[in-house]
């Protein structure tokens, strides 16, 4: 992972708790985490399935489709029409199966990730009404297994939801999935959650369902009956998106009407928003659907790193590349598209004016050609063509033959498909030759002229892994992945869809609670990861921090004060505990990063005394509070790659110990 790899851009953080008066909102995405079903219940929780159970599944389909809901899985495709068209084609003999797609893998994005672990009860109530609205007995949450965080978290929120009677009369299970990105595809989710590999369908999730049987169904998604509108013998399946559930109870409890009151007419609501990349911090919020482009890069990312601009944003690995031209664009489906790109799940990658374009395509399009499955031939020969083609020309220079070649694969590349991983290749690279052809022709050789190679490094667009406490975290494995999806130093050559057709996807049975065995209890009586502490603390000051530069003038002063003190509480809890752990277990490399983030620690103790002087006028401590952030997302690399160290060198009883020390610790903080 890009944990113990070096970094390749910037990344700054965000936490997922935000303000309202700095153009956040706070709807799906609470601001604080919600830990338990009673502090949910607090919350009005549960309101809106008594509504639900009370009006009845016809009445809640209407509802939803008043709201002008849409799916938050990147397609953005009306909610309530969805469920009125499963519920219209329920078969008399088949359960229907509500999926709920968590398996979040697109590059840039986070934000299911931040829902599950802020509130998963606001989920699994929006889950089982919509059960309830498409008649189903089923629900299957589809998840990666390497989340472990968001598996725990839903564990514990299914058993407590499950005692208070949510799910009665429904089999509810995770189901644990491979970290491919296919997996995320809603189809390809169906395959896995069968005991196939993701290797998506022809057909739709309501059109043909899920199959109970697990590896022992061997048959292929071909050739099966369908489900019919009006009802047949094969049942559909619904399949919607983490943030799409987690607004379903808002507005069975609130209304249409106060859905409407933020976004647009054709995009209503809320979208949750991730910022990463070449910006001064980088997280995850919920913003007013149409806000613009620039305005999310300014509000979560406080814009590009000083006397920089911003110069090129994707939209994932989804949509064409957004120029800076287009940064005013409003975040909706409508304007998005009319602007020649998308929304998608709303994960943006802010490269600044330093970033070469080509770079930037070939980094995409070598993650889809590495994650193609390869049943529709173009899509994987076409684009590992192209990822090589764009890869030329950062290394050397393509001749006119070569970027005629790239045209002409990228008009094939789609052919066939049966999902839009090719599309995706075809508006990337589509896009790069449209937008930035003078850019493009600096890296073609013209005739026989001698010419220096382009300068342009590699650009790794690879999957967050974690995002807590000012920075993302890659998963530096990608790059190392083949386009037959092994991790070998050579490439067999054949397909995925080939080399594993008849070889059942490794996945986990269903399951209900927690599985971790080697994690530690805090006094509340939670299970903590000694890596999450550390996080949390990160993700703490990072809030802090947020909240200090958000306050008003006459309010910054005691949210100072907040930061401050827990400055001085992280910097006792890791000195006393984390860092002599380190030295005593990570070796000559822990050693030197230890000693690094105390280094930095110093420079945070004296920032937050600056910030306290009462002589320091306004403006100086908004100038300090930024320098402050600045230094404690280097702090936060430094701890995040020493525990990376950590993690490769101690045993899990040593991990154990980590953990109670540090909660022992953090309880009594020698400055508590």
């Amino acid at each position: 992972m890009l944990r113990s790899r070096p970094k390749f851009y910037g990344m700054g953080g965000a936490p997922p708790w935000q303000v309202a008066d700095m153009g956040m909102v706070n709807r799906v995405l609470d601001r604080h985490v919600v830990g338990t079903l009673d502090e949910y219940s607090d919350l009005d929780g549960g309101r809106a399935l008594d509504l639900a159970r009370r009006v009845g599944a016809e009445a809640i389909c209407d509802l939803v489709a008043a709201s002008g809901l849409r799916g938050r899985g990147g397609a953005g495709f009306p909610t309530g029409l969805k469920w009125q068209t499963v519920a219209a084609s329920r078969s008399a003999v088949e359960p229907t199966t509500v999926v709920v797609n968590a398996a979040e893998g697109e590059p840039g994005t986070f934000k299911d990730r931040a829902l599950l672990r802020t509130n998963p009860y606001r989920i699994l109530e929006g889950t089982a009404i919509a059960a309830l609205a498409v008649g189903a007995e089923r629900v299957r949450i589809g998840i990666k297994a390497t989340f472990e965080r968001e598996v725990q978290r839903l564990g514990d929120a299914i058993a407590e939801v499950s005692a208070a009677g949510w799910f009665d009369g429904l089999d509810v299970g995770l189901v644990l999935g491979p970290s491919s990105y296919l997996f995320g595809e809603e189809t390809g989710l169906l395959e896995v959650i069968e005991g196939r590999q993701p290797f998506p369908r022809v057909t739709p999730p309501f059109r043909r369902g899920v199959e109970e049987g697990g590896e022992s169904d061997s048959r292929s998604a071909a050739g099966v009956e369908l489900a019919t509108v009006g009802g047949g013998g094969e049942a559909p399946a619904l399949v919607d998106n983490v943030e799409t559930l987690a607004n379903v109870p808002l507005i069975v409890t609130n209304g249409p009407e106060w859905y409407r009151e933020l976004g647009t007419d054709r995009s209503p609501g809320t979208i949750v928003c991730t910022i990463t990349g070449a910006t001064r911090r980088e997280g995850v919020a919920e913003l007013a659907m149409g806000t613009t482009l620039r305005e999310a890069i300014e509000l979560i990312g406080w814009g590009p790193a000083e006397r920089r601009r911003v110069g090129t944003v994707v939209s994932g690995t989804s949509n064409a590349l957004i120029p800076a031209s287009l940064l005013d664009t409003p975040l909706t489906y409508e304007a998005m598209r009319d602007a020649g790109t998308g929304l998608g799940s709303a994960g943006f990658i802010v490269f600044d004016d330093r970033t070469d374009p080509v770079a930037i395509a070939r980094g995409i399009s070598r993650f889809l050609a590495v994650e193609s499955c390869g049943q529709c031939e173009p899509c994987k020969r076409d684009g590992l063509a192209l990822a090589d083609l764009l890869a030329a020309a950062q290394s050397s220079m393509l001749t006119e033959r070569e970027l005629a070649e790239v045209e002409r694969r990228v008009q094939t590349v789609s052919d066939g498909a049966r999902c839009n991983l090719a599309r995706q290749q075809e508006a990337v690279v589509g896009s790069l030759l449209r937008l930035y052809d003078e850019v493009v022709v600096g890296h073609v050789l013209v005739g026989d002229a001698a010419a220096a190679p382009p300068a342009a490094d590699a650009i790794p667009i690879v999957p967050i892994v974690e995002l807590s406490g000012g920075r993302a975290i890659l998963d530096g494995d990608q790059l190392d992945k083949q386009p037959d999806w092994s991790y070998g130093d050579v490439d067999s050559g054949t397909s995925p869809a080939d080399l594993l057709i008849d070889t059942p996807v490794r996945i986990d049975e269903p399951v209900r609670g927690r599985r971790w065995v080697s994690w530690s209890a805090s006094p509340d009586g939670s299970r903590v990861h000694p890596l999450d502490l550390v996080d949390e603390a990160h993700a703490l000051l990072d809030r802090l921090l947020f909240e200090a530069l958000a306050a008003e003038p006459e309010a910054r002063e005691a949210a100072i004060g907040k930061l401050g003190h827990i400055t001085r509480v992280h910097v006792d809890v890791t000195r006393r505990i984390l860092y002599p752990m380190a030295r005593r277990h990570g070796g000559d490399r822990a050693e030197a990063l230890a000693g690094a983030a105390e280094e930095r620690e110093d420079l945070l103790l004296a920032l937050a005394h600056l910030l306290e002087d009462v002589e320091v006028d306004d403006a100086e401590r908004v100038a300090t509070l930024r320098a402050f952030g600045q230094e404690l997302r280097r702090h936060c690399e430094d701890d995040e790659e020493m525990l990376d160290t950590l993690r490769a060198t101690m045993s899990d009883e040593d991990q154990v110990e980590l953990a109670e020390g540090l909660v022992d610790a953090r309880a009594t903080s020698q400055v508590a």
